[in-house]
């Protein structure tokens, strides 16, 4: 925590400090396993696009469609990986396209090593019509056969195309030509032996391949009096994946998903399947098409990944069956949450208001903006980030009530003239439109002022020369006040005389944990064992149920390692939720930190973990000396996800006399009243 106790580590050379014992798990074990599966994410609702039908035989909520096929582009040949280039024939038209090329009734070529140059090489797939009617249909003077090594190979990936002849052509005038008869253009030619063979790529769609044994040339020749092969087909697969404008959108609302395929998954026997990768679990496929287009719906805020993939059949996963896989994209429904404080609730006092969202909304359509309870927009709604703050100056009466919302900000003009600037201000104070999501109406809180201290805040009830008048007579008088449960090596343990002298003052006291290592913060045993020695001290101090019980996180450094991980979290939220009491986490609140990282991880695993927690944040913390009277606006900096940000310790003290942290807090943070 807490200032004095980094201060007080640099004394130290070592620390040794024991964890709670064993057994001391028993109570957690049966509330989450630490190895257990993630909770389950329910998939979101299908519909199928406006006007579209279902594709026969497919999932719930797709639509199929063919028209989408890209016309086959040229594809790329080459020499097959280990091989060389089959030699030219001054004799014949040298025609440049790479191939290698031998006499199969040799020894296959051989790398240095002695392997076969293509023994790394699938088995060749055999051609579509069996040899013995190819050599059937062959005109006299020989047969040829055309087989590839695979028929389906991802979008760019190269396959080798062999053609095999009965007799060679070394010496005669004729070659061994294979051609891309899709595009009419020639893959690979060789001008001796027997056996050609051509490594060729493309980045999409289906390429029907044909070898012919006659006088090179650049183009396909007639069939009639040339030795031809049978036809094969092979297959380019590339998956692509988009979604429709806006991708984010309010609960309930759809996000459009458009899957294309370079050909017509139907055809080949596959299908095209629609995964959730947030939830681990199909969401629908289409068994016939180039397109599968669905819309997803969602009751609740949050995120999902979504990929595309071509498989066997209906039944596969990313893990297996795959045969090409789009880039993963994300359908995010938005959720907005509102805080208001104040440290005056009473006429003239101000209200400070923050609207967090769960999407920064720079790139998105929409704009955030603060209501009154008349429905007034309270500042100037906010464009970019998650965050949007205004202040308000309390009138008279009750305090009222405050909302915020995502909406469309109206049209902006030309900001580059002095009319256009105006009309930005103008748009900026208007009403937002088509309205996405609504936090829930709040009233402000009162911002209260406290302090944090490793050494007691007083000996004695009545003492006047101990921490709490001291502070009283040189910041003000404290609210609440932070102490540790139990003794450290370094801090004693809140006592009875504190216990008194809080009662008697009417003072808060806001209970920390710190009975171990600052760098020992991994792993969800550990947190549940942490969780037992809390609650076990709270509950023989007489601390009430429902009361916060906060964890010390200390940020990485020369002391700290700061290795705080969401097993951790969620391990302390589970035994102190447990045992009654409200988990909080004291640590670095700021997005990128380490704990804040963390702290998403976790409320992505378990969103219980995050509307039944509260945090407390060190960060920013500020220089200079600051009084009750001066005590700087509530403003604590926030995590990249839902948590209920309700402290801040914005000074440290590093033994400044009084040595004491400064600290704000929300009156909804439930401390405990002696």
């Amino acid at each position: 925590m807490p200032l004095v106790f980094v201060a007080a580590l640099l004394h130290l050379s070592i620390i040794a400090l024991a964890v709670a014992p064993a057994s001391g798990l028993a109570f957690t074990r049966g509330l989450r396993a630490p190895s257990g599966p993630r909770n389950a994410v329910q998939a979101p609702t299908l519909a199928l696009p406006p006007g579209a039908n279902l594709c026969p035989g497919s999932g719930p909520g797709a639509a199929c469609d063919v028209s989408g096929v890209a016309p086959a582009r040229p594809g790329q040949p080459s020499v097959p990986d280990g091989l060389t280039p089959c030699p030219g024939d001054p004799v014949k038209a040298a025609l440049s396209t790479p191939a290698a090329c031998d006499d199969p009734t040799l020894t296959p070529p051989t790398s240095p090593a002695g392997k076969s140059k293509v023994a790394d090489r699938p088995s060749p797939v055999m051609p579509s019509v069996p040899q013995s009617s190819v050599a059937a249909m062959a005109p006299r003077g020989g047969s040829l056969t055309l087989s590839a090594d695979r028929l389906s190979p991802r979008s760019g990936e190269s396959v080798i195309l062999t053609a095999t002849a009965s007799a060679s052509v070394s010496g005669t005038e004729s070659a061994i030509e294979i051609f891309d008869q899709t595009t009419g253009t020639l893959a690979g030619a060789c001008m001796q032996s027997s056996r050609c063979l051509v490594g060729f790529s493309a980045a999409g769609g289906v390429h029907s391949f044909s070898a012919f044994v006659s006088p090179p040339a650049p183009t396909a020749p007639a069939r009639a009096g040339t030795i031809t092969s049978n036809a094969i087909q092979v297959s380019w697969l590339g998956v692509g994946l988009k979604t429709g404008l806006p991708t984010a959108v309010g609960p309930d609302k759809p996000v459009m998903l458009t899957a294309t395929s370079s050909v017509d998954v139907g055809r080949l026997g596959f299908v095209l399947i629609f995964w959730d990768t947030t939830g681990g679990q199909r969401l629908t496929f289409c068994s016939s098409g180039t397109t599968c287009s669905t819309m997803l719906s969602e009751p609740a805020a949050g995120s999902h990944g979504i990929v595309a993939f071509v498989a066997d059949n209906a039944s596969a996963t990313p893990s297996s069956g795959v045969r090409a896989a789009s880039d993963t994209v994300s359908a995010t429904w938005l959720s907005v949450e509102l805080s208001a404080s104040s440290t005056d609730l009473h006429s003239g006092g101000t209200v400070y208001l923050s609207a967090t969202s769960n999407v920064d909304l720079t790139d998105t359509p929409w704009s955030m903006g603060i209501y009154d309870q008349s429905g007034r927009l309270v500042g100037k709604s906010c464009k970019s980030g998650r965050t949007c703050s205004a202040q308000v100056t309390l009138g008279s009466g009750a305090a009222p009530w405050y909302s915020a919302a995502i909406g469309l900000q109206a049209p902006s003009a030309n900001e580059s003239t002095p009319a256009g600037q105006l009309l930005r201000t103008v748009s900026q104070s208007a009403s937002l439109r088509d309205i996405q999501a609504r936090s829930a109406a709040v009233q402000p809180s009162r911002v209260l002022w406290g302090v944090d201290s490793c050494k007691p805040l007083t000996g004695d009830a009545a003492a006047a020369s101990d921490l709490y008048p001291q502070v009283t007579r040189m910041y003000g008088p404290p609210d609440f006040w932070g102490r540790y449960l139990t003794t450290t090596p370094n801090c004693p343990g809140i006592s009875a005389a504190e216990v008194a002298a809080a009662a008697a003052h009417h003072l808060g006291i806001l209970p920390i944990y710190n009975e171990y290592y600052c760098s020992a913060v991994a792993g969800y045993d550990v947190g549940v064992s942490y969780a037992e020695g809390a609650t076990s001290a709270a509950a023989g101090l007489g601390i009430p149920r429902g009361t916060v019980l906060m964890i010390d996180i200390e940020p990485p450094g020369e002391w700290c390692s700061g290795g705080v991980d969401a097993t951790f979290i969620e391990g302390w939220y589970d035994g102190v939720s447990g045992a009654g009491y409200s988990p909080g986490y004291y640590g670095d609140g700021t997005g990128s930190s380490t704990f804040g990282q963390a702290w998403c991880t976790a409320v992505a695993d378990r969103a219980e973990v995050a509307t039944g927690s509260y945090l407390w944040s060190f960060e920013p913390s500020l220089l200079g000396r600051y009084t009750r009277a001066t005590a700087p606006s509530y403003d604590p900096n926030q995590v990249a996800c839902a948590g209920r940000m309700v402290a801040w310790q914005y000074v440290l003290s590093s033994g400044a006399d009084p040595d004491v942290d400064s600290d704000e807090a929300l009156s909804k943070l439930p401390l405990w009243y002696p």
